[in-house]
This record gives C-alpha cells, sequence and structure tokens, in this order.
C-alpha cells in the first residue's frame, strides 16, 4: 500500500530534550523529511530555540485584567491552535518524558491543543527505545484533548541506528515511522474535514482563558446537535 500523501497539513513537531549532548537532533533529521515529503508543513518547537525555561508561569495562570501576557507566549499558542495536529518527540530519561518537552507544553493550556491527532516518536541508547516514556505520553497527551494515533515510533540504539544526518540502518525503524506518520495524516485530514463541514461537537468544554477544562459533559454541559 502507498503512503499516504496529505493534502497541506500543517503540523508541529515538539522536539523534547535540552540536555547536551543530544541525539534529538539526529532523530529530528529523520522525522522531519519523512514528513515534508507528504506536504506537511512541520514547524519545529525546539526548547533550545524556544528558551521557556525563563518563562515562569503558564499562560493560563495570567490575569488578564491585570497582567499581561508575554507576546512570545501568545504568538506560540496561535501557531499551535492552527496546527492540524502535532507530532511529539521525547528521550526517556529514568523511565520518563524529557523534562524540556514538558515545560514547552506545558507552558499552554489543554485548549490549545484539544481535537487534534498526536503521534509519538521516543528513542533512547538502550534496546527499550524510550517506550517507557512514550507509554506516559499517552495519559499525558490525552489530558490535553489529543487524540492519540494507534501507532508510536519507538528507536532503540538510536545512536547506532540513527546517523548523525538523520539516515537509518534499521529497515524496522523506516517501516514504523511510514505507519505512524500514515495513522496521523489519516486522523488528521479526518478532523479537518468534519471540522470543515460540522465544526466542533463540543462548542463548551473548553475556555480560552482558564485553567483547562470548564464542565465536561457530565458536569451540566451538553454536546452540541
Amino acid at each position: 500500500m502507498a503512503p499516504l500523501i496529505s493534502a497541506g497539513l500543517n503540523i508541529i513537531l515538539f522536539l523534547g530534550t535540552v540536555r547536551q549532548p543530544r541525539n534529538a537532533d539526529r532523530v529530528l533529521k529523520f522525522i522531519q523529511p519523512a514528513l515534508e515529503a507528504r506536504n506537511i508543513t512541520v514547524t519545529v518547537f525546539d526548547p533550545l530555540e524556544l528558551h521557556l525555561d525563563e518563562v515562569i508561569k503558564p499562560i493560563q495562570y495570567y490575569n488578564k485584567s491585570a497582567e499581561t501576557i508575554p507576546q512570545s507566549l501568545l504568538d506560540l499558542q496561535t501557531r499551535i491552535k492552527a496546527a492540524d495536529g502535532f507530532v511529539v518527540v521525547t528521550a526517556e530519561y529514568h523511565g520518563s518524558i524529557a523534562p524540556g518537552l514538558l515545560n514547552v507544553m506545558n507552558q499552554f493550556p489543554p485548549n490549545a491543543y484539544v481535537f487534534r491527532p498526536g503521534a509519538i516518536f521516543s528513542y533512547s541508547k538502550g534496546r527499550f527505545g524510550g517506550i517507557r516514556a512514550a507509554m506516559q505520553l499517552r495519559s499525558y497527551l490525552s489530558d490535553l484533548g489529543l487524540i492519540q494515533v494507534p501507532g508510536i515510533t519507538a528507536i532503540p540504539f538510536v545512536e547506532e541506528r540513527v546517523a548523525l544526518n538523520g539516515t537509518t540502518i534499521d529497515k524496522s525503524i523506516d517501516k514504523s515511522a511510514e505507519a505512524t506518520i500514515d495513522q496521523l495524516i489519516w486522523f488528521a485530514e479526518a478532523i479537518k474535514n468534519e471540522k470543515a463541514a460540522h465544526g466542533l461537537r463540543c462548542t463548551d468544554c473548553f475556555d480560552d482563558t482558564n485553567l483547562g477544562y470548564k464542565g465536561l459533559p457530565y458536569n451540566n454541559k451538553k454536546w452540541s446537535k
């Protein structure tokens, strides 16, 4: 079966670590061209470049009547809300998600991400490929309101199997990435088309300024008809 080619999706790729020397760069050089080859526009959110470690308050915690939200955060949130989907790349540190990744994504409330698909790529120097971090990301991304694609691409022995220029020597990694990207495209286009035709089916589950959820349907909120 031929790989899916998108109709022009806009995807944000969250890169997950600032630790040096980092293998995130070789993984990025593997994933980004694979996405772009499918007619996907990729915007990379790299914690090394964003410097969000200098931001001590997430955007949803600002009191808009008394405080000024940094324009840099507002600009990033606008780009996140405009994306058709997300690719989340994480290393595994002590069996858990890379903190640099969480520091970036936690700057924004769930409504910035909600009702879009997310695909997970994990990696590690060892044989498990960061799968423990990937499993934790399943729960974390779901809490942000993302729709998880079924597949995960976990890259073991990353320094041996992905070269510095992003080429791989393990065809199983290429095959896994191809399947994960296929699923991302399928879900992103299905959701984008449904939203264009019918809008979001839950119109008031999320508030634009509060901490995240504002009354899910079981709290006297109703799904739109």
